[in-house]
């Protein structure tokens, strides 16, 4: 072959062949309690196509039929359980327009995922509502998409996770789309720019803060996590907050959220602050672009659980704290609270057949272990890889899947990260790999996992047991399901005693206050809510590193 005709080759190879287009539009419907979807598809080459949605994801189930009044124009469209095959002519553009069933007023805690449409504005996530395009079996084809907002007259902001704006447009495959959030109404909307890397936040004005220290915050986490892993090519990203349920009393905050394609989306108590807790669910989700994105996963995908959401939880902690934007106490107290759970969780010996099974359905045992187990992990195998010699300790071996999920494709499973492992930090980390991952024995950090910053001691950690039942007793604002001889029976507290105020939380370690009426006046009870103990390691800053503690908040729902 000539140079020319190699040169030409090598171009026609470069160039990504004409993807077919897809048009939203998104029509929400306040005084109707509706969400109009038009979706008009410029196909390519057939006469056949299919629709289709999941069927349930996030907690919201059965979604088709959550699609009300679907029609197609210039096609014919026939519905098989999740997915609508479409018979058009070939090559041709049809279009197809359906109403959601959202719910209306306000999200419940119960139910984040689920499309929302109130007076005030409209938060969905594509996977619950939005018909997409399934071309075989591979959600990665990808399509030149639009999306054109037609609001409210008073609804003047808009945006989703590939554009901000009422008419946005992108080149994104079929998975992207679906795992986007789509966003409009009265928002407050700011960009923030740290180091060349944008960050938009549009949220509601609903929170004991306003847009610019969110997203100021948003951008400084961005900027952090980017360094770390000296990674120039991050997208712009999208974050949203939306409130769900009622203001909470006093102190109590609730929070959860999702990390998305290029976007995380977040949902807190109306009147919330931004405290420890809002960074620490941000920066986890955020570093699942590279543990989770970039560095898939093969299926099962929960047999390394513990590896994606385990060792993301370490790097969030770690570089916040690393980054200065957490001092030493705040970092031990996070630190010190996945250690604690983890002596004190009944499924401390799940297995990786265990979580698969049990993973969606036991999430506050079984759901838990795989964070508590892969950040425990972290914390030894970085110290004892450095013992071993190597420098950047268990840093060399996650920064060699990615990079290897970027240049070679690699996606995640546990004979790839033992035999990287062994490779990047030695073969002591075989048999480690064997006892912690595969017999899942009991894992205990070094003392001096964290040193110099902190030095570890071993201590009695409590289970949170107050001796009532909290999410009724939040709910009803009074004491429901007291047990006889409980830290707040022993405290003064009576069954069915009205709550005049209290501040409830999860925390053994910190004082519940509860306000009760005793005859014509109105009393406070204080005690800590702690159940058995149980001895764990525990981290204290070491002298040099102490500092004035940081001011602390709640840990957030897991996604």
């Amino acid at each position: 072959m000539n140079a020319t005709l190699f040169a030409l080759a090598v171009s026609s190879a470069t160039i990504a062949p004409p993807a077919e287009q897809l048009t939203y539009i998104l029509t929400p419907k306040p005084a109707d309690g509706t969400l109009h979807v038009s979706l008009r598809w410029k196909t390519a080459g057939r006469e056949r196509s299919t629709l289709s949605v999941l069927p349930n994801w996030g907690g919201v189930s059965s979604i088709a039929d959550q699609l009300r009044g679907i029609t197609f124009a210039d096609a014919t469209g026939q519905r098989e359980g999740n997915a609508w095959q479409v018979e058009h002519l070939r090559g041709a553009e049809f279009s197809c327009d359906y109403d959601v069933d959202v719910r209306r007023d306000k999200l419940t805690w119960d139910a984040t995922f689920r499309p929302t449409l109130t007076p005030k504005f409209f938060h969905g996530i594509g996977t619950t509502f939005l018909l997409a395009p399934r071309i075989g079996t591979d959600d990665k084809t990808e399509f030149e998409a639009i999306l054109r907002w037609e609001l409210p007259a008073d609804w003047k902001e808009a945006a989703c996770s590939w554009g901000v704006g009422p008419n946005v447009g992108a080149r994104v495959n079929v998975s992207d789309l679906r795992h986007s959030v789509y966003i409009a109404g009265e928002l407050e909307v700011l960009t923030e720019t740290k180091d060349g890397r944008s960050v938009t936040v549009a949220m509601r004005d609903e929170f004991a803060f306003r847009v610019r220290p969110f997203a100021a915050m948003a951008a400084d986490i961005v900027a952090d996590q980017c360094a770390f892993m000296n990674d120039a090519e991050f997208p712009e990203y999208l974050v949203t907050l939306v409130p769900v349920g009622d203001t909470l009393p006093g102190e109590s905050s609730q929070l959860s959220g999702t990390g998305l394609y290029q976007s995380f989306a977040a949902f807190a108590a109306p009147r919330s602050k931004m405290g420890d807790a809002l960074e620490h669910l941000f920066a986890h989700e955020l570093f699942h672009h590279w543990n989770g994105r970039i560095l898939d996963r093969e299926a099962p995908e929960e047999h390394v659980y513990w590896f994606s959401e385990g060792l993301t939880d370490y790097y969030a902690l770690r570089i916040l704290f690393e980054s200065g934007r957490w001092d030493a106490r705040t970092f031990a107290r996070w630190i010190n609270r996945h250690v604690a759970e983890y002596v004190r969780n009944p499924a401390i010996h799940a297995t990786n057949e265990d979580v698969a099974r049990g993973f969606w359905t036991e999430r506050s045992t079984v759901g838990e272990v795989v964070y508590q187990r892969g950040l425990l992990l972290a914390l030894r195998w970085h110290r004892l890889a450095r013992d071993h010699g190597v420098a950047d300790g268990v840093d060399r071996l996650f920064k060699t899947l990615v990079q290897r999920a970027r240049s070679d494709g690699l996606r995640l499973s546990n004979a790839k990260i033992r035999a990287v492992g062994i490779e990047t930090l030695g073969d002591w980390f075989g048999p480690e790999f064997d006892r912690y991952v595969e017999r899942v024995e009991t894992i205990e950090p070094p003392l001096n996992a964290l040193a110099p910053a902190l030095k570890g001691v071993r201590k009695t950690v409590y289970e949170f047991n107050p001796g009532f039942d909290v999410r009724k007793t939040s709910a009803e604002r009074r004491v429901i399901g007291l047990v006889d001889g409980s830290p707040a029976a022993k405290a003064g507290a009576k069954e069915g005693d009205e709550l005049f105020g209290f501040s409830m939380h999860g925390d053994p370690d910190k004082p519940i206050e509860m306000q009760v009426k005793r005859g014509d006046k109105v009393v406070t009870l204080k005690f800590l809510p702690r159940g058995k103990g149980i001895e764990a390691v525990q981290f204290e800053p070491a002298a040099a590193a102490a500092q004035p503690a940081a001011k602390t908040s709640q840990p957030a729902a897991r996604p």
